[in-house]
């Protein structure tokens, strides 16, 4: 037999006055319940128990059945009992009653179908929901003291957004109080309106939009669109965030987004439908270049498309298109911005102090991104060493958490000797590390712009042909550019470079006065607010 929804939406039982039929983000409470309704049963078996006039001429609109009493009044602790003298009426043509509270406005309907699976696979009586809830527990010594109890200790209250009732309940002397229930725990945070200030709570949430970031991040393209990507997801908190990635970029995007967003994880061939499904205001694409077909597919779901360094077919039907990295145009759209203006640097350097200019170089950094597939690290920290041991200068090497060359270089560091070296992995303080640099060897990625931001001179080489194309890196930029790593052919540049660096104070000065103007801590708002302004279009 099928289930009955009844909806109790009694003035006289309000958390506030007019709160059931007051718009919460545009919708009354008593019309939001009847449209969660309708997502799992259809309109005859859907009843409001009410004592409003209001209300009813609502259900009559919206071709829903009322059960109106002009004097009843629910009693938190009994409220099926008080109701049941109306739901007798109906009771004998269904098996059970789902009872949905109209103050659950963020209720997930897909939790009262799984729900209802369980309760009718064992057979319930009654199924209500609980919420964990996780603290240190306090507990009152009976007099005049209250005593802690244990940490960190998981317990459960009761929801009141549904229950599932057998309707012989209805007709039995036992109440809820004395039939023991099933429990389903909710799977999810769920704000039930008590008073205003849930109210304002509920209705912000209602009123966020839905954003997920698709991103790569693996051992050949590094980790720069992961991090733009969380740099980006930390200043639009007013909306829901979800990450989602290929599965041969499970490991690095987990790492990084996994612990503070959700993050989903699908094969090639699904990630576009799973996408969809989500059903998102906007999709912020950091994977390089898009297909016509996958941005089209997005659009004609009423998606807006964002991407970032995108050269595929795809990129003229996005919405917008970002590719701060190349400065110069190679491809012609309205929706195209390029450049330097448009890139922004990782919350921690916000707050860093670019260097001053440092007339003796005491240290050197040596990065080359999250992944760094050519081991240029310890590539260059070969051809170095001598010259650093000579000139006392200290070497701080970073690897990002692709690099898969750990233990070998942990090991080749080891083994030197007389020589001041600090290794880093996958550091969040990059900032501060470059505080204390006065000249780095870097890879031609994101990095580059973060060194710029701080002054600092650097020889950069470019991991491959895509790189060469961030013509930023250049002499009058502040750089001394390798050009794409060519083996044997470009180490022994290496160390010519950094002499000239090192020893030609005049020329390292005069890179770094072409670095001073840089800034890019400012962007990120312009940027964020393209990104929103095409979100609410």
């Amino acid at each position: 037999m099928e289930s009955a929804v009844i909806i109790p939406a009694v003035k006289k039982s309000v958390a506030f006055t007019d709160d059931l039929v007051k718009k919460l983000a545009g919708i009354s409470l008593v019309q939001r319940s009847i449209n969660k309704a309708k997502e799992i049963t259809s309109d005859e078996h859907i009843y409001v128990v009410t004592d409003s006039e209001e209300i009813c001429l609502i259900c009559q609109r919206n071709g829903i059945t009322e059960l109106f009493e002009k004097d009843i009044k629910l009693r938190p602790d009994s409220a099926l009992k008080d109701m049941s003298p109306l739901l007798r009426t109906i009771a004998s043509r269904y098996s059970d009653l789902i009872i949905l509270s109209p103050y659950a406005p963020l209720l997930d309907m897909e939790e009262v179908r799984v729900s209802r699976e369980r309760y009718k696979a064992d057979e319930g009586k009654l199924l209500i929901p609980v919420k964990r809830e996780r603290g240190r527990d306090f507990r009152w010594d009976g007099k005049n003291m209250i005593l802690p109890g244990e940490k960190n200790q998981d317990w459960f209250v009761q929801s009141q957004a549904f229950k599932i009732v057998n309707k012989d309940l209805l007709e039995s002397d036992m109440g809820e109080a004395d039939t023991e229930p099933l429990v389903y725990e909710l799977s999810s945070d769920l704000i039930e309106i008590h008073s205003y200030q849930d109210w304002w709570v509920c209705e912000k949430l209602l009123n966020r939009k839905r954003i997920v970031f698709r991103v790569i991040g693996d051992e050949e393209v590094g980790m720069g669109h992961v991090h733009r990507a969380l740099t980006l997801a930390h200043e639009v908190t007013d909306h829901e965030v979800r990450f989602v990635c290929e599965q041969k970029s499970w490991g690095v995007v987990n790492q990084l987004a996994g612990y503070d967003y959700w993050l989903g994880v699908y094969g090639p061939e699904e990630i576009e439908d799973k996408i969809i499904k989500l059903k998102p205001d906007l999709v912020i694409n950091d994977i390089l270049d898009t297909q016509r077909e996958y941005v089209q597919t997005l659009q004609r779901n009423d998606i807006r498309v964002v991407s970032f360094e995108d050269f595929g077919d795809g990129v003229g039907y996005a919405d917008l298109v970002i590719n701060e990295l190349y400065d110069e145009p190679t491809i012609h759209g309205g929706n195209i911005i390029w450049g330097r203006d448009y890139f922004f640097v990782r919350e921690e350097f916000n707050d860093a102090l670019p260097n001053d200019f440092n007339v003796e170089v005491e240290k050197i950094l040596i990065t080359f991104g999250g992944a760094d597939p050519n081991d240029l690290t310890r590539k260059v920290l070969r051809k170095i060493i001598s010259f650093c041991k000579k000139n006392n200068i200290k070497i701080q090497i970073i690897t990002g958490p692709a690099y898969k060359y750990i233990n070998e270089l942990e090991k080749e560091v080891q083994q030197l000797e007389g020589l001041d070296i600090d290794y880093t992995h996958a550091t969040g303080i990059m900032s501060h590390i470059m505080e204390q640099t006065q000249v780095a060897i870097t890879s031609n990625g994101r990095t580059v712009y973060e060194l710029a931001h701080m002054n600092i001179p650097s020889i950069v080489m470019s991991h491959h042909e895509r790189e060469i194309t961030h013509r930023f890196t250049n002499e009058k930029n502040g750089f001394i550019h390798l050009g794409v790593f060519k083996g044997t052919e470009t180490e022994k540049n290496i160390l010519p470079a950094l002499k000239l660096l090192v020893q030609d104070k005049q020329y390292r000065r005069k890179l770094y006065d072409r670095l001073k103007p840089f800034e890019f801590s400012h962007n990120k708002e312009k940027i964020i607010r393209m990104i929103l302004d095409v979100m609410e279009k």
